[in-house]
């Protein structure tokens, strides 16, 4: 499994533009060069600084259509810089905006194609089995819904994609507790602040707690790598400071442009 990580932040975050810096951009990242998971308005900037190859991308999978994890207009951008006569690229987002937010132009309809899905589904994504979620976050538009995804790779290994949200609904914690997890990328949007998003994001505490819950199931095994990112400028350290503190308890920080393979 490889993961580069293209944005590791929540939605507070300047676009820092052609060059994070110090910085952080909107959470996504790309997962054995194949799948992009989330895709927002800063994204094409990653892609370009990081030298992703959109060329070999197969999908697109958005896990809530909040605008940091969603951008339709970039997500065209993407499939206007592939070979026309290449296979289509397919975008995957909850069914209602599907319906509702992914009008793809007519110049596009052979090159990008759109899947809805619901919560407590499986997408066969080519030879990755994705396995979609409940996730305690609201969208606020009726209908549409957040999901956190576990997603099996071709190489058998099995990773948990868990942004946005708050504590798991216990139908995505018992799925997780039946899992072998291989990677997680937690979301800590809220530091080790106790504050009023935690009824739809995470605290440090919270991560501690469950994942103690999950290594007490088995989920979580030694070899698992812990990774935490949509991090909020306003509420978390910075970043060398707070990468020593969660290394301290097996969570590494993720930051734009890390790369991790297995």
């Amino acid at each position: 499994m490889k993961i580069k990580f293209l944005g590791t932040g929540a939605a507070d975050w300047p676009n820092p533009g052609k060059s994070v810096g110090a910085g952080r951009r909107f959470s996504s990242l790309v997962l054995d060069d194949r799948i992009l998971i989330d895709c927002g308005p800063m994204t094409l900037d990653a892609i370009d600084e990081f030298n992703v190859d959109v060329h070999a991308l197969d999908a697109i999978l958005i896990g809530h259509p909040h605008g940091d994890h969603f951008n339709l207009d970039v997500i065209c951008q993407i499939a206007k810089r592939r070979d026309a006569s290449a296979k289509p690229i397919v975008l995957y987002i909850d069914a209602e905006a599907a319906k509702n937010r992914c009008g793809v132009p007519d110049d596009l309809a052979d090159r990008l194609l759109v899947t809805g899905f619901l919560p407590l589904e499986c997408l066969q994504v080519g030879d990755y089995a994705i396995n979609t979620y409940p996730a305690s976050h609201p969208i606020g538009i009726p209908g549409e819904l957040a999901c956190h995804f576990i997603i099996k790779t071709p190489t058998n290994e099995t990773m948990l994609y868990g942004l946005d949200g708050s504590w798991f609904p216990p139908t995505t914690w018992h799925a997780i507790q039946k899992a072998k997890l291989d990677v997680i990328v937690w979301e800590l949007t809220c530091g080790n602040l106790d504050d009023w998003r935690l009824g739809e994001h995470s605290n440090f505490g919270m991560l501690k707690i469950m994942a103690n819950a999950f290594k007490n199931d088995g989920a979580i095994q030694k070899h698992t790598k812990m990774f935490c990112s949509h991090l909020a400028r306003t509420l978390c350290p910075s970043h060398d400071i707070y990468a020593r503190e969660l290394d301290t308890f097996g969570f590494t920080l993720a930051k734009d442009g890390m790369e991790w393979t297995s």
